[in-house]
This record gives C-alpha cells, sequence and structure tokens, in this order.
C-alpha cells in the first residue's frame, strides 16, 4: 500500500497555454477518466511533459491528497483560487467521482468572483448530480462536455460542448463551433473565451488535436 504523506495540492501557475495569470489543478490521465474512454490511446496527457517522472509524481499526489484529505484539497484550491479572476481544472485527468464534483460546486461558491473551467466526458455523472439535485451548478462553474468524433455525450442540460478537430478523417464539428486560439491568456482577455460559454444557447469551442 502506498504510504500517504500530507502535503499541499500542487496547483500550476506556469502552463505555457494557460499563461501564470490562470492557475490550474490537475490528476492523473487515464486513472480518473471515463473507462473505456475514445480518446484514451491519443491522449496528449500521456505524452510530452506529462511523461515526466516529476509530473507524474505531482499528478499522482494531487489524486492521493485527494482520496486521503479531501477538506485539505478543497482548502488550498479555495487558497488558489480566490485571488484569480479564472481557474481551471484538469489539463490531466478527469472527474474523480461525485464528490469531487460536489467539492467544485462548493469551491465555486466560495469564490463567487473566479470564473472555473472544466472539460469532462463524464456527462452521465453530472447529468445525475444536477438530476439529483434538481439544480445547475453556480454559473461561476463552466462544465463542458467533452465529445470525440462520434462520441457525443448526452446534453440535457444544455451545457457547453467541446469537439475536436482530427488530423485525419472528419467528425461532426457545428458550424458555430468557436476555434481555439492555442492560448488562453489573451483569449479570456476578448470576453469570447471557453470561460465565457454558458448552458442553454449551444456555445461551443472546437480544438486541433495534440
Amino acid at each position: 500500500m502506498q504510504e500517504f504523506n500530507p502535503v499541499h495540492v500542487h496547483v500550476s501557475r506556469g502552463i505555457t497555454k494557460l499563461g501564470a495569470a490562470i492557475p490550474s489543478v490537475s490528476l492523473p490521465a487515464v486513472v480518473t477518466c471515463r473507462p473505456g474512454a475514445p480518446c484514451a490511446r491519443l491522449c496528449y496527457a500521456r505524452k510530452g511533459r506529462f511523461a515526466f517522472t516529476h509530473n507524474k509524481d505531482l499528478l499522482q499526489r494531487n489524486l492521493l491528497i485527494w482520496q486521503n484529505d479531501p477538506e485539505g484539497f478543497e482548502r488550498d484550491l479555495v487558497i488558489a483560487a480566490a485571488t484569480s479572476r479564472f481557474f481551471r481544472y484538469h489539463s490531466s485527468g478527469d472527474i474523480p467521482d461525485e464528490a469531487y464534483l460536489d467539492m467544485m460546486v462548493r469551491v465555486a461558491e466560495k469564490c463567487p468572483h473566479t470564473e472555473f473551467l472544466c472539460f469532462t466526458k463524464k456527462f452521465e455523472m453530472v447529468n445525475n448530480y444536477i438530476s439529483n439535485h434538481n439544480s445547475l451548478p453556480p454559473c461561476n462553474l463552466h462544465l463542458v462536455y467533452s465529445a470525440w468524433g462520434d462520441f457525443i455525450p448526452e446534453n440535457p442540460y444544455g451545457l457547453p460542448m467541446a469537439y475536436i478537430e482530427f488530423k485525419k478523417g472528419e467528425a461532426k464539428i457545428p458550424e458555430n463551433a468557436m476555434p481555439c486560439s492555442g492560448y488562453c491568456g489573451a483569449c479570456v482577455q476578448t470576453g469570447r473565451s471557453c470561460w465565457d460559454m454558458e448552458r442553454g444557447r449551444n456555445d461551443c469551442v472546437v480544438f486541433k488535436q495534440h
């Protein structure tokens, strides 16, 4: 059994695409993702800088903190997000369980002046959460369902969607899909970024395959 040593959650502030002003928290890819995720084989979070031992250890440490000290995990996220205009969940990984989603809602409520963004393929979990609570998450928590080719999430609550433009082959991408600029640090200043997408408007974004 892996020993757990309580430490603080690693919150990144230097991811090139996000820019230094947008903190983010990530978890290990695949193990926190939906079983049989269609993107697993080509996942960008399994290569490049994510494959470095140091970075893999940081992601695993974050997951261990969540599993062993969820209150500490939540506290660290509130501290990191409270003074930031924008916050990003999961450049790597996905929402591991419903308790984590509940934590994300509480963090958004505690930081009403921060806009939170999370792309997820755990659409069943989110749909069930909304149904069971009979309410949508806070408006500053932007949950975006992530499609992958023919894998199109069920979206009864009209959450924003993300699509992939593959290097080869075609994908069903709506004509109104906003193309990703490639650099969030500048995009968020335009008022037309992923953080500005709203539910119920058919808002969507398209990314080029990494």
